[in-house]
């Protein structure tokens, strides 16, 4: 079942995010997640099944486009279309509200799964910087 993100999800959702490699960055605190729920344009979502949480989406709503800021699947989870099912759900939330595209980053682990599932490369360069440092 898809649901809402809702705040006792929170630490379930860090330690799954912390358990894959390179996903959960250092510098953030204790509050991001809290944050990334809050936006007025945040559409948080997660994948439970019998009371166990086994993904999440953090995605946006940016009214010509959307983004997918985070995804994670349990990995005892993985290859049975929770990760699918998710962005399906906020893809078409987004269509629903008259968004272009969807735009997201990830992990270059994560790749083909995102091509599989319709996404390609833009015709835009992305560029970074960082305001941790």
């Amino acid at each position: 079942m898809i649901r809402k993100v809702k705040k006792e999800d929170l630490q379930t959702i860090k330690d799954l995010m912390q358990s894959i490699p390179c996903f959960w960055h250092e510098c953030w605190n204790d509050e991001i997640l809290e944050k990334a729920c809050s936006s007025a344009s945040a559409l948080p979502f997660v994948y439970e099944e019998n009371g166990e949480i086994l993904g999440v989406i953090f995605a946006y709503d940016f009214g010509f486009r959307g983004y997918i800021a985070k995804l994670a699947t349990a990995e005892k989870a993985r290859g049975r279309g929770i990760g699918k099912s998710l962005i399906k759900h906020v893809e078409n939330i987004l269509r629903e509200n008259g968004c272009e595209l969807i735009i997201t980053d990830v992990l270059e682990s994560a790749e083909s799964f995102y091509k599989e599932l319709g996404f390609d490369y833009p015709k835009a360069i992305l560029l970074r910087k960082s305001l941790m440092n």
